[in-house]
């Protein structure tokens, strides 16, 4: 066991010297790998309809969100519940599959790390659609560049990524409204917050590669094992959620918006009295 905890730890240390470059790459592919699974997958209108079966007034959260009928708060408490759900639902089978030769027969460290990421996902869905986000996935079998990008930026959120935050506001309004589902690689490129998404994008895949590490190690000893794999779900997995909903109820309170921000008082002042020069300078050579 000693010789496959060596290897394990040696193939991470690899893993980790990898440029900002290879693990956006690592972070993109997981996430397109792990959403082609079926159970991963939350489809929007069957999950509104569950959790908002008592209210009169589903078919306006069906057709325009949650938030265009309830408030940001009552969003955001229905969210510890979804939350709290999928954290013990994610324990539970974390446990499981950290069992060697369990039910689930996770090998090395890599499919329990894909459940990980894949729970994470999940569960970002589910948050993303309470608080009116558009469905992520269509009819295809693979996310679109489009997708993948979001999903990103709620993993980079959940994960506690620096200006991830940010990112999902500009993914709301510029990626949502513009460029919708066709986006691109190529158009990604060239969009200001680019290189952004390569930084949070990096972060995520080097939280990838250190969950690898850590799964592998964790199976080294029996039982134990699966004891550590859900001892750390369930200690990350509910500030994860808890961050993604605490984001997005600020997106939604325009915190992201930077067309609402109030400018201050003496710039304001001072660029009215500029432009009523401009104003009055135009004028004059109008009537010349």
């Amino acid at each position: 066991m000693g010789i496959k905890h060596n290897a394990s730890y040696q193939s991470g240390e690899n893993m980790a010297k990898k440029t900002d470059e290879e693990l956006y790459d690592v972070a993109i592919n997981m996430i397109g790998s792990v959403a082609k699974l079926p159970v991963i997958r939350v489809d929007r209108e069957a999950f509104l309809r569950q959790q908002f079966a008592d209210s009169e007034y589903l078919d306006e959260i069906l057709q325009h969100g949650p938030q265009h009928v309830y408030t940001v708060e009552s969003l955001r408490k229905k969210a510890d519940g979804v939350i709290k759900k999928s954290t013990n639902q994610t324990t539970l089978a974390a446990f499981v599959s950290g069992i060697p030769g369990g039910p689930a027969a996770v090998a090395a460290g890599s499919a329990d790390v894909a459940q990980y990421f894949g729970f994470a996902i999940n569960l970002a869905q589910k948050i993303a659609y309470l608080f009116g986000e558009d469905d992520l996935f269509t009819d295809e079998s693979e996310l679109n560049e489009g997708a993948k990008v979001r999903v990103l930026a709620y993993l980079g959120v959940m994960l506690g990524a620096s200006g991830s935050a940010m990112l999902v506001g500009k993914l709301a309004r510029e990626v949502g409204k513009n460029m919708g589902k066709k986006i691109t690689q190529q158009a990604l490129t060239k969009t200001t917050w680019y290189p952004l998404l390569k930084k949070i994008g990096a972060l995520v895949g080097k939280q990838v590669v250190k969950e690898s590490v850590g799964k592998a190690v964790a199976k080294v000893v029996p039982v134990v094992g699966g004891a550590i794999s859900g001892a750390i779900t369930y200690a990350t997995f509910k500030p994860m959620g808890g961050r993604l909903a605490d984001v997005l109820v600020r997106n939604l309170n325009g915190e992201f918006d930077e067309t609402g921000m109030e400018l201050r008082p003496e710039f304001k002042k001072a660029n009215t009295a500029d432009a009523d020069t401009e104003v009055t300078i135009h004028e004059i050579e109008i009537d010349d």
